[in-house]
């Protein structure tokens, strides 16, 4: 945004220009919360949820998610010469473990892949479309939602004791 200048002593304008910043507090919010949804998402993947996906000749190996959305998911595996990823795997069925028994099912195709490095490791990532014929996509489709919301209003337990009062 471009201001006029300042004014001479006769109401005119002398010809300078100054320049004025504005902050966009929608964006700023909407950045914020998305770097909590995605920290928040990681320790749930982490510490809740057992993803685990099925390949060449049915057997499960375990996968890290990284993201999810309602169109897609990410998920990187630790990159292993000995034991390589399928290559031909371009579709893999999913299992999202809730309870050691229990599992929702998604069908994910790979759309692209990237080798990448955390904290020393080498992985390789994978971005995925999620299938959205299957019974068990509106489930998924909560359970993105639910991740939403729950990031937004998520408190980190700082071990104060805290009384409500309603």
């Amino acid at each position: 945004m471009k201001l006029a200048g300042k004014h001479n002593g006769n109401g005119q304008d002398d010809g300078t220009e100054s320049t004025v910043k504005v902050v966009d507090f929608n964006q700023v919010r909407s950045q914020k919360l998305d770097e909590k949804r995605r920290k928040t998402e990681r320790i749930l993947f982490q510490n809740l949820l057992g993803v685990y996906c099925v390949t060449g000749n049915a057997s499960i190996r375990q996968i890290q998610l990284v993201d999810v959305s309602e169109d897609g998911l990410s998920f990187v595996v630790p990159f292993d010469v000995k034991n390589p990823w399928p290559k031909e795997a371009s579709e893999l069925p999913i299992r999202l473990y809730f309870t050691q028994e229990t599992y929702l099912p998604i069908n994910a195709k790979i759309v692209n892949s990237r080798p990448s490095i955390e904290n020393g490791q080498r992985y390789v990532r994978y971005g995925c479309t999620v299938d959205n014929t299957l019974q068990a996509y509106e489930t998924y489709i909560q359970f993105v939602r639910f991740l939403k919301s729950f990031s937004e209003q998520a408190h980190k337990d700082e071990g104060k004791d805290s009384v409500f009062y309603i």
